[in-house]
């Protein structure tokens, strides 16, 4: 009698475990269904993203880009060189920002207020980045650094120093303040750097009425940098006066195609050759400057990489052929022109070493000269 009653209950307990177990077998292909419905689920998300992505990046890249003379950039087909750049732009730029926020707030010079960045030129172009980081991104960290730097007091202080010292930052430095001006009447509404922009405006003016324009001069006496930053000044500005003599400046000392020896850039920061190329694209119009281009594409060819940078200054050379190669694509659409543009950023921001090692020979300008070189890929309203 006892042995069939722990037959019977051995038999219940075996009926109950197997019940246990076909339930767990339940559950987990429950858990099985649940998780490959999902896994359904997430894979149309990413794939829905993805198309999105895809769809916003052709129109970004559809529209990219104008230089400051209003030409339309042909870009609806954009090669995948510069894809690649457009979607990393913010990344890209946030770092660079880091960086000259870094040596902006400094005190590395008496200047009242431009006075971080080791010298004026490079404090200037420092306030500069931020101030169009902003526009670009609309990250407002750095405005109250910006603000710190830009007091009426500290500018009042500059501007006398400027006055009293004609030949100081002539042209380079001064050059800079111009494209300073722009950007922060851009972002701010502010006229606040009109009065004492107008007035360096007016002193590059004279400066080059009193000597003949070398279309060769590089580094500190760039006379296409000057020029592409004075003619954009008075565009902005509306100074038509000033506008038209600095065309005519243009049309004459560039406006017939020489050769241009991308060897006579090695050495230092400043490009030569692509900086021509940017500035004549300002005063000719689209078929015009297509013959020009041509004729001095031909002459020419495009540049290199700098892939080994020989000095400190020459890691600021790629950045700044990137952005006059810019500027020459934004004005003829040609894609073998973007390609090298997209090269030229490439090179210059990889290592972040390039702009953000020794403070002394890189780290204190060259990423402000990346940020530059970026700052079209935002666009016409947020860029240039």
């Amino acid at each position: 009698m006892r042995r069939m009653v722990r037959l019977a209950a051995q038999v219940l307990w075996a009926q109950v475990l197997w019940a246990q177990i076909l339930r767990a077998q339940v559950l987990r292909a429950q858990v099985l269904r649940a998780q490959v419905l999902r896994a359904q689920v997430l894979r149309a998300q990413v794939l829905r993203a993805q198309v999105l992505r895809a769809q916003v990046l052709g129109q970004i890249l559809g529209q990219v880009m104008l230089i400051g003379t209003g030409a339309a950039a042909l870009a609806a087909e954009a090669p995948s060189s510069l894809a690649s750049l457009v979607a990393r732009k913010e990344v890209m730029a946030s770092e660079l920002a880091r960086q000259v926020a870094f040596c902006s707030a400094r005190h590395d010079t008496n200047h009242p207020a431009f006075h971080g960045c080791i010298d004026w030129h490079s404090a200037v172009h420092g306030v500069w980045a931020l101030t169009a980081y902003e526009r670009a991104t609309g990250d407002r960290q750095y405005a109250p650094l910006v603000a710190s730097i830009l007091t009426a007091d500290g500018l009042r202080r500059e501007r006398e120093h400027l006055r009293q010292a004609p030949q100081f930052e002539m042209p380079y430095g001064r050059a800079w303040f111009l494209r300073l001006a722009i950007d922060h009447h851009l972002l701010t509404g502010s006229n606040d750097l009109a009065p004492f922009a107008d007035e360096v405006a007016l002193s590059l003016r004279d400066y080059y009425r009193q000597r003949p324009i070398d279309r060769f001069s590089g580094a500190y006496d760039s006379a296409s940098w000057a020029l592409i930053n004075l003619i954009d000044y008075a565009r902005h500005r509306k100074l038509k006066d000033l506008q038209a003599e600095t065309a005519g400046w243009i049309k004459q000392s560039f406006g017939t195609v020489e050769k241009c020896p991308y060897k006579a850039e090695r050495g230092e920061f400043m490009a030569i050759c692509t900086n021509q190329a940017a500035l004549v694209a300002r005063v000719l119009d689209r078929d015009d400057y297509a013959k020009w281009l041509d004729a001095f594409i031909a002459l020419n060819g495009l540049p290199v990489p700098i892939a080994d940078p020989a000095g400190a200054h020459e890691f600021g050379l790629n950045f700044s052929r990137a952005w006059g190669l810019w500027d020459m694509y934004a004005k003829s659409g040609r894609a073998d022109i973007v390609d090298a543009y997209a090269a030229h950023f490439h090179r210059g921001f990889t290592p972040p070493s390039n702009w953000s090692g020794s403070y002394g020979e890189v780290g204190h300008w060259v990423a402000q000269f990346g940020m530059f070189a970026l700052q079209p890929l935002f666009g016409p309203k947020l860029g240039r």
